[in-house]
């Protein structure tokens, strides 16, 4: 089953960016805040900057990067919905380098990720097999009110040799959305566990 989003009441204060490059971006990190481009929504892409630590509690919602909250440019009334696109993370620091926002407009739909949650206690498994969760996320298009998080996969009856592939899932999402994957991707099986020889 897929879990709905609320769409929450955030609001993230973003700041115009007029000077590009290397050495601006440094000085704005240094400062704690983000280089970010703003894209989508049939207009032309916006260089912004954006407080790091506002960012983590985004990423702190029950959606994490697929939470929809309203981008709001510092002393302007301009604001629009927006997700997080893609955000790019140094892998010693764990600061964010650069963030990829797209504007979320009514009646387009949305590419996200989606995680797939188990649930419940495999038979297969009591039987001696094991599993193999092999898709862990599931790409998603998806119109913004009908967002959701994960969708749940109930491994309860599944015996040694069962296989649940993306088209076992088409009934657990809502019907506006529907999955960019190859429907016969598997999501997870039970394998027979391999003999040591």
């Amino acid at each position: 089953m897929a879990t709905k989003i609320e769409t929450a009441d955030i609001t993230l204060i973003v700041d115009k960016r007029e000077d590009k490059g290397t050495n601006p971006s440094g000085r704005l990190r240094a400062e704690g805040r983000v280089p970010a481009v703003v894209y989508g929504g049939d207009k032309p892409p916006v260089p912004i900057s954006v407080d790091e630590l506002a960012v983590k509690e985004i990423l702190k919602q029950e959606a994490g990067e697929n939470t929809i909250f309203l981008l709001k440019l510092k002393g302007t009334k301009e604001e629009r919905r927006a997700m997080i696109k893609e955000l790019q993370v140094d892998p010693i620091s764990g600061h964010f380098i650069h963030i990829d926002f797209i504007r979320v407009t009514a009646g387009h739909k949305l590419n996200v990720s989606i995680r797939i949650d188990l649930i419940g206690d495999c038979v297969g498994v009591r039987h001696g097999g094991r599993i193999d969760f092999v898709s862990r996320d599931l790409s998603v298009e998806v119109l913004p009110r009908h967002m959701f998080d994960h969708v749940d996969v109930d491994i309860s009856d599944m015996e040694i040799g069962d296989v649940v592939t993306v088209a076992d899932l088409e009934d657990k999402i809502p019907e506006s959305a529907k999955f960019l994957e190859d429907p016969a991707r598997v999501v997870v099986v039970v394998e027979q566990p391999r003999l040591i020889e």
